[in-house]
């Protein structure tokens, strides 16, 4: 079928083809009254822009980049959603890149993401570095990082008040009246595991409670290492009473642990996460969590990506967001808390 074009749609709507282009692009000023018969031609005629060729000749791809670790964790998952939908709102697309938290696999997909002549990337980085980012950063296309930051990067970051959340989850357990709390920590060589971790040292700390060596296990941020250090934990002759697991690929492995165990949830074990998945108030008992605002980290991260494109900005922003402690019966709470 032939497609339509922009004269046929000056010409269903009445007005130059000029006055077209005006309407679709904002180039000049076009009266609403004006821009209602071009809009209603255009859906007359099932016209689309030729998006593709408005980009070569301003030569941009209207493509951002979106390098993240794990498009199954659903932590990432909502929050590529927020950034596709806010991307799409500006009449941009994303290309998806997933590293499985891999330096090596991050490089690679950089590398080529320079190649596409992409308008901007958005990345949770798999490392703390940063080095390879700037070769991106060198060409002038924008970089935000969200959730991880590699150090010394002169970008726009957005994260999660990851120490404010890991302090509030600790805090809960230790008015409780535990005193044994271990925390299941990511990698510390990424900022969110060392934030999560710094936030649990300092509620010990305020309260007067002495860190323990063995209630610290440092995972990897997946499954396979959350069962890993739950199993460390309570195979151990120094066993803890609570535990803070700091994300929700890891509470799945800790939790298949104490499944298999038998270990009853809190009465043996209290347990508070970080992450608060779908599952978390379907289990019993419903599991306290330390929610992240994650669709809204994609949005906002999305609209810092579009001011850097649009003004080409210097002064680059690092914006905080707060997560809420979502509070279940996992930790001891009673039902009607």
């Amino acid at each position: 079928m032939k497609r339509p074009t922009l004269k046929e749609v000056a010409q269903l709507a009445g007005v130059s083809t000029a006055t077209v282009s005006n309407a679709i692009n904002d180039k000049k000023y076009v009266r609403s009254e004006v821009k209602e018969q071009v809009y209603s031609a255009m859906q007359a005629l099932n016209y689309q822009p030729n998006t593709i060729a408005k980009s070569l000749r301003k030569q941009e791809s209207r493509i951002v980049g979106l390098l993240i670790s794990d498009v199954a964790n659903p932590f990432f998952a909502s929050v590529a959603r927020g950034i596709e939908m806010e991307l799409a709102a500006n009449d941009y697309n994303v290309l998806l890149c997933n590293t499985d938290s891999s330096v090596e696999k991050e490089r690679e997909y950089l590398e080529g993401l320079i190649g596409k002549r992409i308008d901007g990337l958005i990345v949770s980085s798999a490392g703390n570095t940063g080095d390879y980012f700037r070769s991106m950063e060198e060409t002038g296309v924008p970089i935000v990082f969200l959730n991880r930051c590699p150090q010394f990067m002169n970008c726009d970051v957005i994260l999660t008040n990851n120490t404010r959340g890991a302090y509030d989850a600790t805090e809960h357990l230790i008015r409780h009246g535990y005193n044994r709390i271990a925390i299941i920590t990511g990698p510390t060589s990424l900022s969110t595991g060392k934030d999560r971790l710094t936030g649990y040292r300092r509620a010990l700390e305020d309260y007067g409670i002495s860190e323990q060596d063995a209630l610290v296990k440092e995972g990897r941020f997946d499954i396979e290492s959350g069962y890993e250090k739950m199993k460390e934990l309570l195979e151990q002759e120094y066993k803890p009473d609570a535990v803070f697991v700091s994300n929700n690929s890891m509470t799945l492995g800790g939790y298949k642990y104490l499944k298999e165990k038998e270990i009853s949830i809190p009465d043996q074990l209290a347990v508070i996460v970080f992450d608060d998945p779908d599952w978390a108030e379907l289990v019993d008992p419903p599991v306290t969590s330390v929610r992240q605002p994650t669709y809204e980290l994609g949005v906002q991260a999305a609209k810092l990506m579009m001011a850097s494109i649009k003004d080409r900005k210097t002064k680059h922003d690092i914006m905080y967001m707060d997560p809420a402690l979502i509070v279940r019966q996992s930790c001891g709470c009673p039902a009607d808390h």
